[in-house]
């Protein structure tokens, strides 16, 4: 069984990397974040699907309004869900974070009542956008890989996504 912890660290699915690829990068402390605007992410909106790590996964993101992405992330595990997440990308300073909460499938929260997860974004190069522990990079005009990297005891292991864009919603 997995720990509450390490599946509060998963944030995508898709084909699933354990050894460290290279995809997330991590701040260093005194590092300039960039300064981003969440417009720069409307590629994001419309509806990604993958392989998960148990079954089927499926992102959904919105475009931007009111300077925030809204989403949400489901994994499937065999005929039914595992667990979801609620997402919003937005505003952070001059720059944007990653946000999110997870919840199992009968819609009980992970986290604490006031508790979010959230990944400032520290790096961006081209269609790279290198959030603290998490990287969103887009291929082309319908696929996205997605990294997470997870701490593991004394360990850290990056898990790697693949996904295409549906192409309807």
């Amino acid at each position: 069984m997995w720990s509450r912890a390490f599946l509060a660290a998963i944030l995508f699915s898709s084909c699933v990397s354990h050894a460290l690829a290279a995809e997330t990068r991590t701040a260093v402390r005194g590092q300039l974040r960039p300064a981003a605007d969440v417009r720069e992410l409307s590629w994001l909106a419309g509806t990604w699907i993958g392989d998960g790590i148990s079954g089927p996964a499926r992102e959904v993101y919105s475009s931007p309004m009111a300077g925030v992405i809204v989403g949400h992330f489901i994994q499937q595990r065999g005929d039914g869900i595992w667990f979801y997440e609620l997402i919003t990308i937005r505003a952070d300073g001059d720059s944007i974070a990653y946000c999110l909460r997870h919840f199992n499938a009968d819609l009980t929260a992970w986290e604490e009542k006031n508790e979010v997860r959230c990944f400032p974004l520290i790096a961006r190069e081209h269609d790279r956008w290198y959030f603290d522990g998490l990287t969103l990079r887009r291929v082309g005009e319908d696929e996205m890989v997605a990294a997470v990297r997870v701490e593991q005891g004394s360990g850290a292991a990056e898990y790697v996504f693949r996904y295409r864009k549906a192409e309807t919603d």
